[in-house]
């Protein structure tokens, strides 16, 4: 583990890449908007534990694309127990008994994480809150507003950022 400090508060992050589902097979983004090494800005903050992750704004660059099924979901950590509000996002293949071919799962389903984004979320029970079905990304986010930089990030929606030209185009 490594200690990562955002707004000030000290919270362990998860560095273990051996510890998250694999990736092998997930079908690349279909036509995607970003490739590998493109510079996006992202639009939304995530909620990481109890903490909403300033992200909105922030710049990164894009790892990876896949095309698949996310969920956004309320859990209690299984660490700490604390409660986790619409954590965004975690992939079809990240929950237990599900593969890529699986059906959608609808709001409300009871779910167990296989995901292990942050501690105490792997084996976490917890419940589906939204879904999209779009391509979905894997971003480094630089150090930004306070918070240390963040590598390998699981998981951003495409509809979640913008080029960076785009960007400053806007004023954004």
């Amino acid at each position: 583990m490594i200690r990562k400090e955002i707004f000030g508060m000290d919270m362990k992050m998860n560095a273990n890449q051996n510890e998250q589902v694999p990736l092998d097979g997930l079908e690349p983004a279909v036509d995607p908007c970003y490739e590998k090494g493109d510079q996006v800005t992202l639009l939304v903050d995530h909620v990481m534990a109890h903490m909403i992750m300033k992200m909105k704004g922030a710049p990164a660059t894009i790892v990876a694309g896949y095309h698949t099924r996310a969920y956004a979901v309320d859990f209690y950590t299984t660490n700490d127990h604390t409660f986790v509000k619409d954590h965004k996002w975690i992939i079809q293949r990240e929950i237990k008994g599900e593969t890529d071919d699986s059906p959608a799962l609808a709001n409300g389903t009871e779910i167990t994480m296989e995901a292990a984004h942050m501690p105490g979320m792997k084996g976490a029970k917890a419940t589906i809150v939204d879904s999209a079905d779009e391509n979905i990304y894997i971003v480094d986010v630089p150090p930004y507003q306070g918070q240390q930089a963040m590598m390998n990030h699981r998981w951003f929606l495409q509809s979640e950022m913008q080029t960076r030209e785009a960007t400053e185009e806007t004023g954004d």
